[in-house]
């Protein structure tokens, strides 16, 4: 069978590259970093903003954004969104779309690290967190009550791949065991081999329809600072990356320089001639070195977020425009990024919006974090190409 997803590296400097990914008809030069569109939208974005000049500046069209399989399902749900087609014509977006598995909602709706901890019931692991809604994890499946309306349903390795090819989805990820990361070795040895048996169950079940879907399957490559089960993990998964490859679980509650560390030794044991989308990386620094250790994809919720709360992005930190100290300030929100925020609208009027509760200044600040990383990735690619 011809792989639906092609990669090619157009130029390498150091561990930087730059790519270029087709599938499905479009094509879109990495690196990449990816917004968060977790329920069918980016939250308080018109999509139409990520290929309009006027608001993302002179920067090429955002072709590839993320969507959340979790979410998508519980409401209004998969077979409602095959029955409209799929995500791109429900949102009305003509792009790439990537859709994220269950496992780290299992981590970060119920794994709570203070309130919580593992109960063992006849090799049947059950996670009790402070929260209403509970999670019951066993070799064939994830039991769960939904946290909209307690209602109970059950994921497999097989119908999380199903539920994505109802989306429509173009990149999907297989469900895996995402620790929780004051875990003891003994339970991350036994998620890391649960995960490679999911693993193998999703990719068979996937292989007889792959010609017939519209996505490509990732595999993820998990288990914090265990450089050791990270090892055991890539040789293992390398075999089913077949279009790519992902890692996760280097971005919670671990410092910057562990984080670093296992980055980098992750990346030098993944494979060289596929894509690697490094999970849950969102902040310019972050990026920054993850494009210097060899990855080409990212996705974080921080633009977004930190944009609702009043921040903002820029060369020398986070500007909070809740501050005071911005009530009389007149000047640009940056004067190194062109997008429609920075180039319309001064700290005062955005502080303003805030002190005011107006939902236009979440707008203008989630456009300006996702345009500034856009750039950062955007210079990166022409750096590399010029050198």
């Amino acid at each position: 069978m011809m792989n639906k997803l092609n990669f090619k590296i157009l130029k390498q400097v150091g561990n930087a590259r730059v790519g270029q990914i087709t599938l499905n008809g479009i094509t879109l030069t990495t690196p990449v970093f990816m917004p968060v569109g977790t329920k069918a939208t980016i939250k308080w974005m018109v999509l139409d903003m990520l290929k309009d000049k006027n608001y993302i500046w002179d920067l090429p069209e955002i072709q590839l954004i993320l969507a959340n399989t979790f979410h998508l399902y519980l409401r209004p749900g998969d077979k409602l969104i095959k029955e409209a087609w799929g995500l791109h014509t429900f949102e009305n977006r003509d792009k790439l779309i990537l859709t994220d598995s269950w496992g780290f909602q299992v981590f970060s709706l119920w794994l709570g690290k203070n309130d919580s901890r593992w109960l063992w019931t006849d090799n049947t692991r059950w996670w009790e967190s402070g929260h209403d809604v509970n999670m019951k994890l066993t070799e064939d499946w994830v039991k769960f009550r939904s946290p909209y309306d307690g209602s109970k349903h059950e994921f497999t390795p097989e119908g999380v791949v199903d539920i994505q090819c109802n989306l429509w989805s173009d990149i999907m990820m297989v469900l895996d065991v995402c620790s929780p990361a004051d875990a003891d070795k003994q339970t991350i040895e036994y998620h890391v081999e649960m995960t490679h048996r999911r693993a193998k169950r999703a990719f068979e079940h996937l292989k007889p329809k792959y010609n017939d879907v519209r996505g490509v399957l990732f595999p993820i490559v998990q288990w914090w600072t265990h450089l050791d089960l990270r090892q055991k993990s890539v040789d293992f998964l390398s075999q089913y990356a077949r279009d790519g490859i992902a890692v996760g679980g280097v971005s919670v509650w671990e410092s910057k320089e562990l984080i670093r560390e296992v980055v980098a030794f992750t990346a030098s044991k993944l494979p060289a001639d596929k894509p690697r989308y490094l999970m849950w990386v969102g902040t310019p620094k972050d990026i920054t070195h993850a494009i210097e250790q060899w990855f080409d994809m990212f996705d974080c919720v921080l633009p977004t977020r930190l944009g609702r709360h009043g921040e903002a992005f820029s060369a020398d930190g986070n500007i909070k425009l809740t501050n005071a100290k911005h009530t009389k300030d007149f000047t640009p929100l940056t004067d190194d990024c062109g997008c429609y925020t920075c180039k319309n609208f001064t700290k005062a009027y955005l502080h303003h919006l805030i002190q005011e509760k107006e939902m236009l200044w979440g707008i203008l600040l989630s456009l300006h974090n996702i345009v500034y990383l856009h750039k950062i990735v955007e210079d990166w690619k022409k750096k590399v190409m010029s050198e």
